[in-house]
């Protein structure tokens, strides 16, 4: 916008690119001519430069290196020589590069390299190289691009509806994209211009991030560790085990040694997966910052870091875990540090993810919020930062656009923009494709057996993974993945199927009101069903809502209000008075993931629904009336976790915290720590709560584990008995006093006799 005052002969310039409303400036009478134009340093530049400047009867045109085309057509703003243009647009440029708080000292922090924004791209999670080729993806999208040119890519084709894409990894014409809490997508891109889904894994929790090798896929899950998978058949992968760690962000893998950036307990963990049913850890070197993404070449291993350091006081270390370390992995089971380079000290709670990928003589580090970074491993124990590159602010927000993921091309850096896009980044010299090293690639395949026989349980195995289970009388309804929903008969020796109902998409959840059945059915939403008197499943409506997928549902009787669980963090209400047409009445969204099963079944007091926030604790959802209420939730100054629940305990509300079980009455309000709380001597109690009678169930699904407590005096429970499993269970269920445990990929458990009561 340009204003003109011809009292001063002084020109005012605010640019629509210019951060935050800064302003710009120019009066005088530079004598510089219109159309020549000089060429400005580049130094602290993100924008591009302007080579041309065109003056046409009363049309001034900006044509820029990105070819993005500024006209000025009003007549209004051209009594002033044309003289004062060329300083003028001098200042354009400027306000479209950052403000000068982003850019880091070039001193430290190398030269800056400006992006260059691709068109047609929209924003990115991840980016990856093969060949000529750039895939990228995000927000569920996924990209295919021709880098022929590397500084020009240009799509050739896509492909959408992925759910919250955030990694890729590209294999033998297969692409690989996890998306958090939707799972691993197998995509056929041996055509570029039509990439089509081979087949959808659903990961035992948040899928974030990927390795292949040979037939085995690594899933780093996050708080679960690390899932093993079989796909030697794209079109069915084949769980085959499950590595405990910390919190694993991103994994990657050479000659049957896997190596995980262990995000919040801030390290480098190395696995044995030689036998992927079998998978160890063999060592582990403390990081000065959080763990995430990294790689290898030759001898050593390079970990992106981030977050806070390693030091004496919280204060000391706050934002200072930025940067790149380097060790020697000559011997997997003995990381040796070499040595490391810090970036700016930073802190944003939200997309705190960092990766690396080398290629020639440097190493590319993504540090979202700080950019990315250029480092000269020539001399790998004095590395050195030559350069950095700072996203463009994206319209509406007030900082840079936060850098996602990375790949390298012939000269260039392509940088994934969280919000705005995907960017080129030329860096001449610095920037070559990254050679692929060779691996002892890892192949497998199911064992061909079936288990023994279980002396705790009996067990039944579908095809897919069992999330959730409804007993009612004898029949345990349960969420079997990509195996639908099934009834299954319970008795003494067996559980015999008596319906399988097919879904389109896997169904993660169900819950059973009077003779009707509601399924949180992912990707295919909520469905309703009319339960037959064979026990088969009539559907009667169905509500499917765009963007994210339905995870969980509970909806106890009278069957009018269901609480559903809707993508990584928020929950509904659906009003189901007309089940064919079911209509959305509350949207909630609070503090925290959530990792499953955090919804209550039961209705409490006869008027709450409870959905229990990893942070904000029990949430209170009234729905006496005709439009449900929010009414606040239980408080508590220490905050809640994400490895506890809440369950019903007869009319009252039993929640896990802190290692104890605590009691709330309807609507309670009080402060949680103010009220009793009762434990186990010697046992940290955690995890989702069921109850029945005198029985509590606690399913502790990232630890493979159930415990059984007798809760007969609720003031001093009794641990009954510990199942250790191999898969991960959900909340229980119980038949005849015995606990029913849908555990994923290990099946449907039922308990041979009830625990007996310790004396």
């Amino acid at each position: 916008m340009f204003r003109y005052s011809p009292e001063k002969a002084n020109v005012f310039l605010q640019s629509p690119y210019a951060h935050s409303g800064l302003n710009y400036f120019y009066a005088g009478t530079a004598n510089i001519s219109a159309p020549e134009i000089t060429t400005y340093p580049s130094e602290g530049c993100r924008g591009s430069l302007v080579p041309a400047v065109h003056a046409a009867d009363s049309t001034i045109t900006a044509v820029f290196k990105d070819e993005h085309t500024v006209q000025w057509s009003d007549a209004a703003m051209l009594p002033f020589p044309l003289k004062f243009l060329s300083p003028l647009l001098c200042l354009f440029v400027i306000s479209l590069c950052p403000a000068a708080e982003y850019f880091h000292p070039s001193g430290t922090y190398g030269k800056p390299l400006p992006p260059q924004a691709v068109p047609e791209i929209g924003p990115c999670q991840a980016v990856e190289v093969s060949g000529d080729r750039l895939y990228a993806t995000g927000r569920g999208r996924f990209y295919v691009t021709d880098i022929t040119e590397a500084e020009s890519p240009k799509l050739l084709g896509g492909l959408d509806g992925l759910g919250n894409t955030r990694q890729i990894a590209i294999r033998d014409q297969i692409a690989y994209v996890t998306a958090r809490q939707d799972g691993l997508w197998l995509i056929d891109i041996s055509e570029d211009s039509n990439p089509r889904v081979i087949s959808h894994y659903d990961t035992i929790e948040m899928a974030t991030g990927i390795w292949v090798s040979g037939s085995i896929a690594f899933i780093a899950i996050r708080c679960y560790g690390v899932e093993i998978v079989d796909v030697s058949d794209p079109e069915k992968p084949r769980h085959l085990s499950t590595l405990k760690t910390g919190e694993a962000q991103s994994c990657w893998a050479r000659d049957g040694f896997l190596y995980i950036g262990d995000w919040a307990p801030k390290k480098l963990l190395v696995a044995d997966v030689r036998n992927p049913l079998a998978p160890k850890l063999v060592a582990e070197a403390l990081l000065d910052g959080y763990g995430d993404g990294g790689c290898l070449r030759g001898q050593y291993c390079f970990a992106a870091t981030g977050h806070h350091a390693r030091a004496k006081t919280k204060e000391d270390g706050e934002g200072k875990g930025h940067g790149l370390e380097i060790y020697d992995i000559s011997d997997p089971t003995n990381p040796v540090p070499v040595s490391g380079v810090k970036f700016p000290p930073s802190y944003h709670i939200s997309n705190d993810m960092w990766a690396a990928r080398i290629g020639g003589d440097h190493c590319v580090v993504a540090d979202t919020w700080n950019g990315l970074f250029v480092v000269d491993i020539r001399r790998i124990h004095e590395p050195k930062i030559v350069a950095h590159s700072v996203l463009p602010v994206p319209e509406r927000r007030d900082e840079p656009d936060p850098v996602g993921g990375i790949a390298l091309g012939d000269g260039v850096i392509y940088a994934a923009g969280i919000y705005s896009g995907l960017y080129v980044v030329p860096a001449p010299g610095m920037a070559v494709p990254t050679v692929v090293e060779s691996d002892a690639a890892l192949r497998t395949s199911l064992p061909a057996n079936s288990p023994p026989p279980d002396p705790d349980f009996l067990s039944y195995r579908p095809e897919g993974q069992v999330r959730s289970v409804t007993v009612v009388g004898d029949i345990a309804w349960t969420a079997c993945g990509v195996a639908g929903i099934q009834a299954l008969r319970l008795s003494d020796e067996t559980m015999t199927p008596v319906s399988i109902t097919p879904t389109t998409s896997e169904v993660f959840h169900v819950s059973v009101s009077g003779n009707r059945l509601y399924a949180a059915e992912s990707a295919g939403g909520l469905a309703t069903y009319e339960i037959q008197p064979d026990l088969s499943l009539s559907e009667i409506g169905r509500l499917q809502l765009k963007g994210r997928n339905v995870k969980q549902v509970v909806c106890p009787p009278p069957g009018r209000f269901a609480l559903l669980h809707w993508g990584s963090a928020q929950t509904l209400i659906a009003d189901l008075e007309d089940p064919a047409h079911p209509e959305i009445v509350l949207k909630d969204s609070q503090v925290g993931l959530f990792y499953g099963d955090q919804l209550v079944p039961e209705m409490l007091g006869g008027r709450y629904l409870v959905a229990h926030w990893h942070r904000s604790g029990p949430a209170w959802y009234d729905v006496s009336g005709e439009t449900p209420k929010h009414i606040g939730n239980s408080p508590d100054e220490r905050l809640f976790s994400w490895t506890d629940g809440a369950c019903a305990f007869g009319d009252d509300l039993l929640i896990v915290k802190g290692g104890k079980i605590q009691i709330l009455r309807p609507g309670e309000m009080r402060e949680v720590s103010e009220l009793p709380a009762y434990g186990v001597k010697g046992q940290h109690l955690r995890g989702r709560p069921s109850t029945q009678g005198e029985r509590l169930a606690l399913s502790r699904r990232h630890e493979q584990l159930v415990q059984v407590l007798d809760i007969s005096d609720v003031t001093n429970p009794t641990l009954i008995n510990e199942y250790k499993l191999t898969g991960h269970p959900g909340a229980c269920a119980f038949w005849q006093g015995r606990i029913v445990i849908p555990a994923a990929y290990q099946g449907l458990l039922l308990e041979r006799l009830p625990s007996p009561a310790k004396d």
